[in-house]
């Protein structure tokens, strides 16, 4: 059977590996040229790296990656600890998989590095998909087409694909995102005693943790969109957006910021999840089916979880059962996605109070991520489709 994977990011990658090592044969078309670097950092939770570890990255992630002790909640003004959750090893007893942060350039490319060579196919930018009874055709902004039985939309939060087969429906959500990457010597603290901590004040929130191997830090930022005035491109002049956004907050937000020397800017946009992932020989994975906020940290973890499901439901299927399948893949991994979606939208209620908030910043009982932990790190995706 032929498949067709639009996107060579984390979730086109993982479906092609796990396609790979499931015996299925697939071709990746990217529309970039080639794939730069980007220093934005990722938390990859037990439900996820499970399924990598099981794809044999294990090796490779333990080299470009930092097992964090903990994860805490603090308060932003004055660095006050509300609350921690242990991580590193009594959490792999707990789940049965390290929690790992790293950057997402590197889980890419240790993505990149396992799919079979000739795989990805950059320089194909898909504009449109068409579909007959027998098979999917893909054109191709040069002219070039592609066929296949079935074809998978794995192009991101703003796919193409998912445009191409229902209107979007999304409202700004009124925050921006900034995310930064800073040597670790210029915040020693963060690496000789590695954890994900999070600081949260009125309408914004800050959080950091140490990537590639201890030798640098991530941190991402939200807080309140721009206004109608100009927006700086430079990473100096977003630095200086942030230093005056985290003003009054604790030394260790305001130097990590000062450090920053890479600053990547975006406007979230809020989307609702999608209603239909898939479309007769057409479908959806990781962002381009669940668009999530990202305060809940599960959009890797969730296109990994997809990929690992989509390639077990696609390993039987035949030219003839392939929309079946895709149908099978939907129903399984639904529910799931959709309640993460929601505890996502919790999330940046519960962490970015309002100042002047009755009870202050929110403590033990505001951490959704935490409370659901169990359910979300425990889960084995691996087990959610036997393979046909």
């Amino acid at each position: 059977m032929r498949i067709v994977i639009v996107g060579a990011g984390i979730a086109g990658l993982a479906l092609a590996l796990a396609l790979h090592r499931s015996g299925r044969r697939c071709v990746v078309l990217e529309q970039s040229r080639g794939f730069a670097p980007v220093g934005a950092g990722v938390q990859l939770a037990p439900n996820a790296s499970r399924l990598l570890l099981r794809l044999g990255l294990g090796d490779r992630l333990a080299e470009v990656s930092v097992r964090p002790s903990r994860r805490e909640v603090l308060e932003g003004a004055d660095g006050r600890l509300l609350h921690s959750t242990p991580l590193g090893e009594e959490a792999e007893k707990r789940y049965g998989a390290p929690f790992y942060t790293l950057l997402r350039s590197d889980l890419h490319a240790l993505l990149l590095e396992a799919v079979p060579e000739g795989t990805v196919h950059t320089e194909h930018y898909v504009t449109d998909i068409l579909e007959n009874s027998d098979e999917v055709a893909l054109h191709c902004a040069d002219g070039r087409q592609v066929h296949g039985d079935v074809a998978v939309g794995a192009d991101g939060a703003h796919s193409s694909v998912r445009a191409l087969l229902r209107p979007e429906h999304r409202r700004p959500s009124r925050q921006t995102v900034y995310r930064g990457l800073v040597p670790a010597s210029a915040a020693p603290g963060a690496v000789a005693d590695p954890a994900v901590r999070v600081w949260i004040g009125p309408d914004r929130y800050f959080s950091r943790y140490p990537v590639s191997g201890g030798r640098e830090v991530s941190f991402i930022a939200m807080v309140p969109a721009h206004g109608p005035g100009p927006v700086p491109w430079t990473a100096g002049g977003r630095v200086e957006v942030l230093d005056r956004a985290f003003s009054g907050w604790t030394p260790e937000v305001r130097e990590t910021v000062a450090a920053a020397r890479w600053v990547g800017e975006w406007v979230l946009q809020d989307r609702d999840p999608v209603p239909a992932w898939t479309s007769g020989r057409v479908g959806l994975v990781g962002d381009a089916a669940h668009p999530m906020l990202p305060y809940f940290a599960q959009g890797a973890n969730q296109a990994v979880e997809d990929a690992v499901v989509l390639a077990r439901c696609l390993r039987g299927a035949t030219a003839l059962t392939a929309g079946p399948a895709l149908s099978r893949y939907a129903a399984l991994r639904r529910a799931r996605t959709d309640r993460i979606h929601a505890l996502g939208r919790s999330a940046m209620e519960l962490l970015a109070w309002e100042d002047g908030a009755p009870d202050g910043p929110p403590g033990l009982s505001a951490d959704v991520e935490m409370d659901n932990a169990d359910w979300v790190f425990g889960h084995d995706a691996g087990e959610e489709a036997p393979s046909a």
